[in-house]
C-alpha cells in the first residue's frame, strides 16, 4: 500500500514542474517518508504484537471457557437455588398455615388451662376446707384419746385397788372362816364337855 502511494506521488510529481509545488511535494514526501518509516517500524512490531495478541486471545479463550464453565455451574446452582426458593416458599406457606393452626390450638389450650386452673383451684379450696375439717376432727380425737387414756389409767388404778381390796377381802374371809371354824370347834368341844360332865356325889 505504501508503494502504491509512493508511485502515485511520483506520477503527481511528473505532472508538476513548478518549483513551489516541487518544494511542497518534497516537503510532503519527506513527511510521507517519515510516516512511512514509522509505519514500517510499526509493521515490524506487528508479528510481536500479533504473537502477544494471539497469546492474549488464547488466555481470553481459556478464560472464556473457564467463565463459560463457571457460568454453567452458576446457572445450575442458580436453578437449584430457585427450586429451593420455590420449595421454601411452599414450606413457608405450609408453616404459616400450621402456625395459624398452632395459634388456634394454643388459644384452645390456654382456655382449657384456665378452665382446669379454675377447677383445680376449686378442688384445692375444697381440699383445704376438708383438711381443716379433718384437722379439727383430729384435734377432737386427740382430746378424746387423752380423755380415754386418763379414764383407762383411772380404770387401771381402780382395777388395782379393786384387786387389792378383793385380795384383802379374801384374806379377811379366810381369816374369818378360820376363826369361825376355830370358834365352832371350841364351841363343840365345850358342848361335849358339858354333855359328858358328871356332877360330884359328895356335893
Amino acid at each position: 500500500m505504501m508503494t502504491n502511494e509512493r508511485n502515485e506521488l511520483l506520477e503527481l510529481l511528473a505532472l508538476y514542474n513548478n518549483n513551489e509545488l516541487n518544494n511542497r511535494l518534497i516537503s510532503e514526501l519527506e513527511m510521507l517518508k517519515t510516516q512511512h518509516e514509522k509505519e514500517m517500524s510499526d509493521v515490524k512490531k506487528f508479528p510481536k504484537e500479533i504473537c502477544e495478541a494471539s497469546y492474549k486471545c488464547k488466555e481470553l479463550s481459556e478464560q472464556t471457557n473457564s467463565y463459560r464453565t463457571l457460568y454453567s455451574q452458576l446457572l445450575s446452582e442458580w436453578t437449584q437455588l430457585m427450586e429451593k426458593v420455590s420449595m421454601l416458599k411452599e414450606d413457608n406457606l405450609k408453616q404459616q398455615g400450621e402456625q395459624i393452626l398452632l395459634q388456634e390450638s394454643c388459644e384452645e389450650a390456654r382456655r382449657l388451662c384456665e378452665k382446669a386452673h379454675g377447677m383445680i383451684y376449686d378442688l384445692w379450696t375444697k381440699q383445704q376446707q376438708e383438711h381443716q375439717r379433718l384437722e379439727e376432727n383430729l384435734q377432737s380425737l386427740r382430746k378424746q384419746k387423752e380423755l380415754l387414756t386418763q379414764q383407762r389409767d383411772l380404770a387401771v388404778k381402780l382395777q388395782h385397788h379393786f384387786t387389792v381390796s378383793q385380795m384383802r377381802f379374801e384374806n379377811l374371809q379366810q381369816e374369818l372362816e378360820q376363826t369361825t371354824a376355830q370358834d365352832e370347834s371350841l364351841l363343840q368341844m365345850e358342848l361335849l364337855k358339858q354333855k359328858h360332865y358328871v356332877p360330884d356325889s359328895t356335893s
